[in-house]
């Protein structure tokens, strides 16, 4: 690929959002008889990258944010070991309430994990970890929570997860995306209600301003959730419009 993302960005510097006709063009700039099916794995480089951020259907922003990168831990491991064994054909994710702390102020002292699996099999993984002596939850309302979920070491909830949810694969792991985990904290009070008010609103503005944020992806999830509407709205009124400018174009 002969053109590198600082061409790009400079190309296309002081536009606010860039469409896939004038990338096509771009790109066929130095490869006349480029095929559109190249040129759709170079845009996928590109977003994949943090260079380009899709806005909607073949609308994009340049960004110079470097994407978020999950990171899983010895846990983890033990977890998605035991559930792959048990079933290995099921789809699955799995991450830490931890990985918000970067994004906050108030750093949380306690942690949990999240094993999100198909909502049929829900009640099996759980018994499986049970089974397994591990400290696993399902659906645990907020009262639980703070006597049993948060300060137990290595507690785990066990909940159904959405249908074409967007997910990361790590060496074999399968993880969320950022995306999908603001639209969760931002729509599952009772699991995430220490992080609500200013504190939710801190993550959003932390994440949107430090890292490479798919704004389609969060919209197409948030649908998902039937909440699109409310976190399209919730973004415009509190993330730094300096962030999401480009929405506005």
């Amino acid at each position: 690929m002969k053109q590198k993302a600082n061409d790009i960005q400079e190309v296309f510097k002081g536009k606010l959002s860039i469409t896939s006709k004038e990338l096509t063009s771009y790109f066929r700039m130095d490869s006349p008889l480029l095929s559109e099916n190249s040129i759709r794995q170079r845009i996928s480089r590109y977003k994949r990258a943090g260079t380009l951020v899709s806005i909607k259907n073949g609308v994009y922003a340049i960004s110079g944010k470097t994407p978020y990168v999950p990171e899983g831990d010895s846990f983890m491991e033990k977890v998605v070991k035991i559930f792959r064994n048990a079933y290995p054909e099921i789809n699955y994710c799995i991450w830490s309430s931890a990985w918000l702390n970067q994004l906050m102020i108030q750093q949380p002292s306690h942690y949990f994990y999240l094993l999100e699996t198909e909502d049929d099999i829900v009640e099996s993984a759980f018994h499986l970890l049970k089974d397994k002596e591990m400290n696993a939850w399902v659906n645990p309302g907020k009262n639980a929570i703070q006597l049993y979920v948060l300060g137990r070491k290595n507690a785990i909830i066990v909940k159904p997860l959405i249908s074409r949810a967007p997910l990361k694969s790590i060496h074999n792991t399968r993880y969320p995306v950022l995306e999908k985990v603001l639209v969760d904290t931002f729509v599952e009070k009772q699991i995430f209600y220490f992080v609500q008010g200013q504190e939710l609103a801190n993550i959003f503005n932390f994440a949107f301003s430090n890292f490479s944020i798919t704004y389609s992806k969060i919209i197409s999830y948030a649908r998902r959730r039937g909440i699109d509407k409310k976190i399209e709205k919730y973004i415009a009124d509190t993330v730094n419009q300096n962030d999401i400018a480009y929405l506005n174009d």
